[in-house]
């Protein structure tokens, strides 16, 4: 029974990676990746999150102007087409491994 079972599981996996969602997904991976503008953005923000967070924990209200450029930097980068193009396509596989749960759940709730 349990290696029926984790054979049905290894086919949806299958079936999920082979899907056309999870291959533009990880097509546009790629690019975002090889993107040099947008790994600045992401490694800055990365960068200034974290020293908002020292500033923050040592009762420093400076935190307050570094969330600002924060801010800034993250309007910037869901500016970049290509940026916005890739959370579209997350958000779109997440949906598709979000309903497989709910699914996976509901049968198995449905049998008990």
């Amino acid at each position: 029974m349990v290696k029926l079972l984790n054979k049905k599981i290894d086919d949806l996996f299958q079936a999920i990676h082979e899907s056309s969602e999870y291959q533009e997904y990880v097509s546009i991976c790629k690019v975002i990746d090889s993107s040099d503008e947008i790994q600045q953005l992401v490694n800055e923000i990365k960068r200034l999150q974290q020293k908002s967070v020292k500033l923050e924990a040592k009762k420093d209200d400076s935190y307050k102007e570094v969330d600002k450029v924060i801010e800034e930097k993250v309007f910037q980068l869901n500016s970049i087409p290509l940026y916005q193009e890739y959370i579209r396509r997350m958000n779109q596989l997440n949906d598709i491994l979000a309903e497989s749960t709910f699914q996976i759940e509901k049968y198995i709730n449905d049998k008990i």
